[in-house]
């Protein structure tokens, strides 16, 4: 081997190494080893920033922006609210919840699926008395089982897609990866349904799990001059409004009386628990109004309370880095049994769901010093236009690329600019929203996978394991390429795993007469059957937290998963390949 080939091995295996300790951020790993190739000479100046004008980190970073538009619209959060509101029972529920994330995954990234209905997961869960961690590990899963479908449902997607065209001169189809990714997503989607309510039944009774279901949200609020609840008894309130009212102040003191003899009047403070959703319905009907209103330029962000943040045991009136950047409490999830005295009273704990609103650095900065894991943030102003319209745009480009009458790169990049133009997306919030670590990891990687291929390293790897591989077998060529990547995106992000993986599955089907594109498609399905840990994709990261997992609780359901999908994989494979 030449020293290029040793080289770009080299780096390659020290950031998989660094991506497995997770000791140093990723995108901090991908320019150090962007950095290093750099100077051992295995990426020439020319490509070290070529892969910020690839257009699968262009098309990443749209499809960012709209998942921006869509989650502003609240519009698949209404509609997975209404669908689960008519079903009772664990396993409708959960067959809805995960039907629901395999779909809005088909076309949006699998991250922004899950924080769409995250929320909507935590609040059924509250509503059915169910225990989060029945339903949280079973909905992300479903998300990664959804983005096998499209070339939108992952960015690793896009990544194999680009290695196609530079191979052929041709692209996939926006729904050509389903050929594979389909029969997967069904199969594993019906055990998921089938096995989740039993594998999770140790969580009905556990005191660890229902420490992280949140009720409803806590919040403070005032009944405002005109409102429609003056001279409404609390009783009233829970019956016909939805709303809990846990204490009423009046001129700052405590109104103590039956709950039926309390009727509200004008300018009261209510410490209430309701449905986020429904608060900000009736402060936008004048019904309700915040007890510190927010600046017009003060966006919402939700936090999850990890186990790590220094806010557990604080008092939210006790917590100085609120008062310091200006941040109001929007509401606060609390299971801690009685709720009394005022907001500020309540004690903050693992697994609650905190909402701030104040600036976005300000907002950014409490996050960082406390510790807390944001969820998908939503400001205070309404976008103008209607949420069906921002709907049909998105439509509209998912069905030029769908149908290869433009590439998704320039479809999707006039679905932004036609929500920018419609008003249904703010450019300048949505880009500073947008998740820059992997893009910036996704532009540093894609150099370096180019590098296996132009130094020759992807051939002289593809070669040795030739060796071993019956030359006149593809099938088991895109075996050997399926389970690689499933061994590999545990460790790493299945971005990272696409762009190593692609130019060695070029290079085999090049040196063994067999076609590329089955074997890119087993490289993007199993760089996507990320469920053996909880740090090998982000949505795994995001519910192990809320849903009170300990780590051999994903290889214990994920298992499994993972050897059905590669069972049907193999099956799916032979009718596409020969033998």
């Amino acid at each position: 081997m030449t020293f290029a080939q040793v080289a770009i091995i080299a780096i390659l295996v020290g950031m998989l190494i660094a991506y497995a300790m997770e000791r140093i951020r990723v995108e901090l790993v991908a320019l150090c080893g962007l950095g290093l190739g750099f100077l051992t000479g295995v990426v020439p100046m020319q490509n070290v920033f070529a892969g910020f004008s690839s257009s699968a980190v262009i098309t990443v970073i749209e499809i960012l922006l709209v998942v921006s538009a869509l989650s502003r619209t609240r519009v698949i959060d209404g509609f997975a609210r209404r669908i689960v509101s008519r079903v009772q029972g664990e396993r409708p529920v959960l067959t809805v919840l995960c039907l629901s994330g395999a779909v809005v995954s088909i076309f949006m990234n699998n991250i922004g699926a899950l924080a769409l209905l995250f929320p909507v997961a935590m609040s059924i869960c509250q509503r059915l008395d169910l225990p989060p961690a029945r339903v949280l590990m079973p909905l992300s899963f479903a998300t990664l089982l959804g983005g096998m479908w499209s070339l939108t449902g992952t960015p690793a997607n896009l990544v194999v897609n680009q290695w196609l065209i530079g191979d052929t001169g041709r692209a996939f189809g926006y729904f050509e990866l389903a050929l594979l990714g389909a029969p997967l997503t069904l199969a594993g989607l019906i055990w998921i349904i089938a096995a989740a309510p039993r594998a999770f039944a140790g969580f009905s009774d556990s005191p660890r799990s229902a420490a992280y279901a949140p009720p409803q949200i806590v919040a403070e609020r005032r009944i405002p001059a005109g409102s429609s609840l003056i001279g409404k008894s609390l009783p009233w309130l829970e019956e016909e409004r939805g709303l809990f009212v846990h204490g009423v102040l009046r001129q700052d003191v405590h109104v103590f009386a039956r709950r039926a003899d309390i009727a509200l009047a004008a300018g009261d403070v209510v410490l209430l628990e309701a449905d986020l959703a429904l608060l900000d319905d009736l402060e936008q009907a004048g019904v309700l109004e915040a007890v510190h209103a927010a600046g017009e330029t003060a966006e919402r962000q939700e936090y999850i309370i990890m186990p790590e943040s220094l806010l557990l045991g604080s008092r939210i009136g006790s917590v100085h880095s609120f008062a310091e950047h200006s941040l109001d409490v929007v509401g606060l999830t609390s299971r801690r049994g009685r709720i009394e005295g005022r907001f500020e009273e309540l004690q903050i704990g693992i697994g609650d769901v905190l909402v701030l609103a104040g600036e976005r650095e300000s907002l950014r900065q409490v996050e960082i010093e406390c510790g807390l894991l944001p969820l998908s943030s939503r400001t205070f102003a309404r976008l103008s236009g209607p949420a069906g319209r921002s709907v049909a745009i998105f439509a509209a480009g998912v069905l030029l690329t769908a149908f290869n009458l433009v590439p998704p790169e320039i479809a999707f990049g006039a679905v932004v600019l036609a929500l920018a133009l419609a008003g249904s997306l703010n450019l300048r919030t949505a880009l500073q929203d947008v998740n820059w670590s992997i893009v910036i990891l996704l532009a540093c990687m894609i150099p370096l996978g180019l590098a296996v291929e132009d130094t020759g390293a992807a051939r002289v790897i593809a070669n040795e394991i030739a060796v071993y591989l019956p030359a006149t077998h593809p099938l088991v060529v895109a075996v050997t390429m399926l389970l690689l990547a499933v061994i590999i995106t545990p460790f790493i992000d299945n971005v990272s795993t696409a762009v190593v993986l692609s130019p060695i599955a070029t290079g085999l089907a090049s040196r063994m007469g067999a076609p590329v594109e089955p074997l890119l498609m087993a490289v993007a399905i199993g760089a996507s059957l990320d469920f053996m840990t909880p740090f090998g994709h982000h949505n795994n990261t995001i519910v192990m937290g809320a849903g009170g997992y300990r780590f051999v609780d994903f290889p214990r359901f994920g298992f499994p998963l993972t050897i059905l999908c590669l069972v049907v994989a193999i099956i799916v494979l032979s009718f596409m390949l020969p033998g």
